[in-house]
């Protein structure tokens, strides 16, 4: 691993130990024993560390197609919740990340918009292989977009707040809250995929 990648692993374990507000970039020099001088060869500041942080999250969750089946689901859930408790600190922190750094918001809608499309299509392809319900109107599905997002974006806030679970526990726990979820869109055979 070269400088910079451990400069981003140093960051993103000492963010999500202590948050945005305490980490600078001599925090991070401190912990890695090297000079701040030497990060900043990478990055400029703090911010620009948590930028790079960012992208890498989002580039990693990228999914080029749509949803085939309801295990192939709850595969991708657990697999997405997984990678955001890794990041924790960017669901933790993110309306303040956000105001420090606007332009990551346009990265965050446009992901949201090609993750709103993939979704639909899913619930549709659901539909036609009548494993969710049929007779919901078009706005349902839509509000089910939101409803999975809003979970997804402050799961781990209300985890911190409530129940403090821990790695796998927490992904357990909150994946079996979204199939929950889901689950009055099931028909007979979808919830016997479940």
């Amino acid at each position: 691993m070269g400088t910079k990648e451990r400069i981003l692993e140093t960051a993103l374990r000492l963010f999500n130990e202590q948050g945005i507000d305490v980490i600078t970039i001599r925090h991070i020099a401190k912990e890695m024993e090297i000079s701040h001088s030497n990060i900043q060869y990478y990055f400029k500041n703090a911010d620009e560390i948590i930028a790079t942080i960012y992208e890498q999250h989002l580039a990693a969750l990228e999914s080029t197609g749509i949803i085939e089946s309801m295990p192939e689901l709850m595969d991708s859930i657990k697999t997405i919740l997984t990678h955001i408790y890794r990041y924790r600190f960017i669901y933790i922190y993110f309306v303040a990340i956000v105001r420090r750094l606007p332009d990551l918001k346009t990265f965050y809608n446009n992901r949201y918009k090609i993750r709103r499309e993939q979704l639909l299509k899913t619930f549709a392809l659901f539909r036609e292989q009548g494993i969710f319900r049929a007779d919901l109107p078009d706005h349902v599905w839509e509000s089910l977009v939101k409803q999975i997002y809003t979970i997804g974006d402050f799961w781990i806030s209300a985890n911190e707040l409530t129940t403090n679970y821990k790695g796998p526990a927490v992904v357990k726990a909150y994946a079996s809250l979204i199939t929950d979820m889901l689950y009055p869109y099931l028909t007979a055979k979808g919830r016997k995929s479940l």
